[in-house]
């Protein structure tokens, strides 16, 4: 039988192996342990490139209009942001 695992190296010098890959395994067998260091540079992740999609979603979300107050007093006016709201409830009205 052949079992492959991750695990880890802890400070008392042991190695830390999820116990559930050894649930089959009888007590007192004799086991063949190999052990490998994955290179730390092959590990990194390499930046992959954004789905078009993904890029169209960020180029909306930079050209969409600020959430807010407006940094202009005069679109602050009641009468205005009463008009839009009457124009975004009734727009067979406008």
């Amino acid at each position: 039988m052949k079992l492959e695992c991750i695990g880890k190296l802890t400070d008392k010098d042991n190695i830390k192996v999820d116990p559930r890959v050894f649930e089959n395994v009888p007590v007192g067998s004799t086991l063949k342990v190999s052990v490998m260091i994955p290179d730390a540079q092959g590990d990194e992740k390499t930046p992959k490139e954004l789905s078009p999609a993904a890029r169209r979603l960020l180029e909306r979300m930079e050209n969409a209009q600020r959430i807010g107050v407006p940094e202009d007093p005069e679109e602050l006016s009641h009468s205005k942001l009463a008009e839009e709201r009457m124009e975004e409830k009734f727009p067979w009205l406008g």
